[in-house]
């Protein structure tokens, strides 16, 4: 398990009313310059047993963190905010979350989801006393997230790859978990916790998922949260070129199971293919569609194999 060194300069600040009783769930959220306070916001009046714990990942913002603070306190719910003054990336900050919660439960939420329902945080807990799972997603949706010209590409995307029912996400388990609406039990994930070399964006929470089904079952239940954070297109543009070094290292730590990805299977294919620079700069354009006249369907084709043709860079 991968805890703080001291040369991160961390601080851990507590905040709300002292816990009579150990709690039962810990919600852990990480952000990096992306304001959580929304999400919290959502969950006041917390169950009584419920805690909240957040890592802000070297975001150096005073303001920012001013504005947790006052969210996290309206919560009504005991919290601590971990404070790195250096990024460490996702799976290191998620790791270092699990070692600071207390609860038999840990709910992971990024920072720009929003619960779908008013007793979301008191149906986890239902589920945990009911099924008792090791580990449960509860799935995503775009219910309550805002569609602007910039985001309607995400949007598009997003809906057509993420947003499965709990029956969809079951036909392939381990590929469907994210790890934005996550519930585990802490036990397991210290046996099992996230693998710190994936750093930037993208597919540490597959990786866990695909390592854990070798032990586990995954629950998938209908508790969905809304993804509220969607990027406009220049945004997955970058994230799309960083998630190279992510993918490959996934699929070499899991060659059986991301073969058939059809991610895997396209990238494969640029590999082969010449021209992959003239290529990669056609989908873009395309993604970006500057002339307002692509439809949706083409320019989620577009983004899907710029991202792939940035994946083949990089696989062995």
């Amino acid at each position: 398990m991968n805890t703080a060194p001291a040369d991160l300069g961390e601080r851990v600040l507590t905040l709300g009313p002292v816990a009579a009783t150990t709690p039962r769930l810990s919600v852990l959220t990480p952000f990096h310059r992306y304001d959580p306070s929304p999400l919290l916001n959502a969950m006041a009046s917390a169950p009584a047993d419920v805690e909240f714990v957040l890592l802000d990942d070297g975001s150096g913002s005073a303001e920012l963190l001013a504005r947790v603070i006052d969210a996290a306190n309206a919560t009504g719910a005991p919290v601590r905010v971990i404070v790195w003054a250096q990024n460490q990336g996702r799976a290191a900050g998620r790791n270092r979350l699990v070692a600071q919660a207390r609860g038999d439960y840990v709910l992971f939420l990024d920072a720009d989801m929003i619960p779908d329902s008013s007793d979301f945080l008191s149906r986890w807990l239902s589920i945990a006393d009911m099924s008792r799972p090791v580990a449960a997603f509860g799935g995503l949706s775009l219910n309550r997230a805002a569609i602007t010209s910039e985001t309607a590409l995400h949007h598009n995307l997003f809906g057509a790859s993420d947003c499965r029912d709990a029956r969809a996400r079951n036909q392939s388990p381990a590929q469907f978990t994210a790890s934005a609406n996550l519930m585990v039990r802490r036990d397991f994930l210290a046996a099992h916790p996230f693998d710190n070399r994936f750093v930037g964006w993208g597919f540490e929470d597959v990786d866990w998922a695909l390592s854990a089904a070798a032990s586990i079952e995954i629950l998938h239940v209908d508790n969905s949260a809304t993804h509220a954070g969607l990027d406009d297109v220049d945004t997955l543009i970058r994230k799309s070129a960083e998630a190279g070094p992510n993918f490959a290292r996934l699929a070499a730590k899991h060659p059986r199971e991301v073969s058939r990805f059809s991610a895997h299977r396209v990238a494969s294919w640029l590999r082969l293919a010449p021209a992959r620079e003239t290529l990669r700069s056609i989908f873009a354009w395309i993604a970006r569609d500057p002339l307002g006249a692509a439809p949706m369907k083409l320019r989620r084709a577009a983004l899907k194999l710029y991202r792939a043709s940035h994946y083949a860079e990089h696989l062995a």
